[in-house]
């Protein structure tokens, strides 16, 4: 979502930082369709990213009173929507009923060009991040989503407790996480998400 009318959203947020509940409805007015655009693509169903929208604005509304008018207010936007979007990725790997939806969805555009480079940049990144991890750290969670074995099946082949294995996991995700982050590409971040919660 790059940032256009700099001028007027520095305006805008100004009137917004004062209660104009104006401004606030034409913040959300002119952002409101590339937000939309913008997350449909990770989330697939549109009642998901409208709620992300809602929930953004709501925050956006929260937080008015901290607002800077010189700071882009695409990037506030951005960084409020993407930590929506990985809540909601959370929530989506305990909902069978919704993953069922997303996975539906997905299967729609799996003759998309751009979803296949995505999804190759995404492979890629990923062999490198899980190459960089510690020896253990990698054996552990190539057993468990490359082998699919349980925490417990882990454990025992490898004669550790399921706790250890559990946080090899953990660390294993985090610098993973930090690795696609360095390339600051959301894309693949979510990318990464979905692989891992489904």
């Amino acid at each position: 979502m790059p940032g256009e009318n700099n001028h007027d959203d520095f305006l805008l947020i100004q009137r917004l930082r004062q209660n104009d509940a104006a401004a606030y409805i034409e913040l959300y007015n002119r952002y409101h369709v590339k937000m939309y655009n913008w997350l449909i693509r990770f989330v697939k169903l549109p009642d998901l990213a409208e709620d992300i929208i809602q929930e953004t604005f709501l925050k956006i509304w929260e937080i008015r009173h901290r607002l800077q008018p010189q700071q882009s207010f695409p990037a506030y936007l951005y960084r409020i929507s993407r930590n929506k979007a990985f809540k909601l990725l959370k929530k989506i790997s305990r909902d069978e009923k919704l993953r069922s939806r997303i996975l539906i969805r997905s299967a729609v555009e799996v003759n998309d060009p751009e979803k296949n480079f995505q999804w190759q940049q995404y492979q890629q990144l990923l062999d490198n991040a899980i190459n960089r991890l510690p020896a253990q750290r990698q054996k552990v969670f190539k057993l468990c989503r490359h082998n699919n074995k349980t925490y417990d099946e882990v454990a025992n082949d490898l004669g550790i407790s399921r706790n250890t294995v559990k946080e090899h996991m953990i660390k294993a995700m985090q610098d993973i996480r930090q690795y696609f982050y360095r390339y600051d590409e959301i894309t693949l971040i979510l990318l990464f998400c979905s692989a891992v919660i489904f």
